[in-house]
């Protein structure tokens, strides 16, 4: 009984399925009076189907004139069924691009849901961001990046243009907010990246924006790899404690490099020139190949010095460690004994996934198969 209030409900609130409902209504309606009228007197009419098909013809006013109304009645109602069809038409091509266009104002605005998947999102913008995109679609040209800001529209535009022939999306918002990572599609993305954002205004607290993001990020999505950059060296063990898979602190090296320059003139300029972007010597990870696995350091020296490179380290991405994976199989009373100990003290033996790099290992190291190798290209 209430079915047919509920369907009409519904094509109130949503006018283009009204639009084509009304269209097909057109068509049935239209085709069953123009045969009831014509069939018998007119002879390029012979049944029901090309009638229907007679006026799909006259309302898309294509209008091929293999079938024409004969009688009054029936020319009367061709003029009503085109009058309206022209009408329901114009209605429906209307609704169909004012979609288009709310659809690609919502993504310039940043309002749009994003479908990708396996992307990188970019929480926060700085002077620092260009470079971070510069280098990701350096290394992968198909690399799907996603930013979270709070830009101007204009700026954010012309972002976009810089990289056109990238695949970069934008969401406008607060990063630090559920609602906005998941418009990100932050359960589908492979890794984040929060910077301090001057978009927002980087002031004393951002740090506490890029931690409880963390927190919110490794909450959502637990498998998630994280990387941040954070201001002050105080907020580390926060970081830490999210379990963020690297990290980075504002003027970490400043000191080091200043302290260089005076006592090992040189050692900084080579620093500058192996990470900074546009020069033709740089830093660079490259997966082991094949028939290096098993050989020792010292090998690879010899291999990669003929390709003009200069392996300097090799990584190794360790997994975590849990609980479980401590305790004994057979599970046992100290076992159960520990385990809730540690529940009870609201603490875990889990360590978020990290990597182990080994600069300059010795010659005789054996190269195992899965190791990368840091190179000077």
């Amino acid at each position: 009984m209430n079915v047919i209030p509920q369907v009409l409900s519904y094509l109130r609130r949503n006018l283009l399925l009204s639009i084509i409902a009304l269209i097909f209504i057109l068509c049935l309606v239209g085709a069953f009076l123009f045969s009831l009228i014509e069939l018998s007197a007119n002879p390029a009419l012979n049944s029901f189907g090309e009638a229907l098909w007679w006026v799909v013809v006259s309302i898309t006013t294509v209008g091929y004139g293999d079938i024409v109304p004969v009688t009054p009645f029936g020319r009367m109602l061709a003029a009503l069924i085109i009058f309206t069809g022209v009408a329901l038409f114009s209605m429906f091509t209307a609704i169909i691009s004012s979609i288009f266009v709310t659809q690609k104002l919502k993504e310039e605005r940043g309002l749009k849901q994003i479908i990708e998947k396996n992307h990188i999102i970019l929480c926060g913008w700085n002077h620092t961001a260009e470079q971070i995109l510069n280098i990701i679609f350096q290394r992968s040209r198909s690399a799907n990046l996603v930013m979270i800001n709070q830009l101007p529209e204009d700026q954010v535009q012309n972002i976009l243009l810089n990289f056109k022939d990238h695949s970069l999306h934008f969401i406008r918002g607060d990063f630090a907010q559920e609602e906005i990572l998941a418009r990100a599609s932050i359960t589908k993305a492979k890794a984040v990246i929060i910077i301090p954002d001057a978009s927002a205004g980087i002031t004393s607290r951002s740090d506490e924006k890029t931690i409880l993001t963390a927190f919110s990020v490794k909450a959502i999505h637990p498998k998630i790899k994280v990387y941040a950059h954070i201001v002050d060296r105080d907020n580390e063990p926060y970081l830490k404690k999210a379990q963020v898979e690297d990290y980075i602190v504002s003027d970490a090296l400043s000191g080091v490099l200043l302290g260089e320059m005076v006592m090992s003139p040189g050692v900084p300029q080579s620093i500058t020139q192996l990470i900074q972007k546009g020069k033709s010597s740089g830093l660079i990870r490259q997966a082991l190949p094949p028939s290096l696995v098993g050989k020792t350091f010292g090998e690879a020296l010899k291999f990669y010095r003929e390709r003009q490179e200069l392996p300097i380290a090799i990584v190794k991405e360790q997994k975590s460690l849990s609980l479980n994976q401590i305790l004994s199989e057979d599970y046992s009373d100290l076992d159960k004994f520990i385990e809730k100990k540690f529940q009870n003290a609201g603490k875990s033996l889990k360590r978020g996934d990290y990597i182990d790099v080994q600069l300059n290992p010795p010659d005789d190291t054996v190269l195992e198969k899965d190791v990368s190798v840091i190179c000077i290209k």
